[in-house]
């Protein structure tokens, strides 16, 4: 399980990574999943991802989909957002 808060991601605006940004992505990623996944699969998360209300937990399959489609779709800003998500999480997991 991994929890994502796509309604403030923070993504880095430069390169170094030494500045950032946050962000309402939840628009852009459950576009992007709404408009060219396949399934019933791909629907039910894009929709979990538009209608989500901050931190929201996502199965590791739908983890899974979310990553393969921000690494095809979206910018490299926004893919090293998402998997920083994952990072987090498994930080905090270590720690309890």
């Amino acid at each position: 399980m991994t929890n994502i808060n796509f309604q403030r991601l923070e993504v880095f605006t430069d390169i170094a990574k030494t500045q950032c940004t946050v962000v309402d992505v939840r628009n852009q990623i459950a576009d992007a999943i709404y408009q060219n996944g396949r399934g019933i699969a791909s629907h039910a998360v894009a929709l979990k991802i538009y209608n989500s209300q901050g931190e929201t937990e996502y199965t590791d399959e739908e983890y899974a989909l979310i990553k393969d489609f921000v690494a095809q779709f979206g910018s490299p800003a926004l893919i090293d957002a998402v998997n920083k998500t994952t990072t987090n999480s498994n930080d905090e997991d270590s720690q309890r």
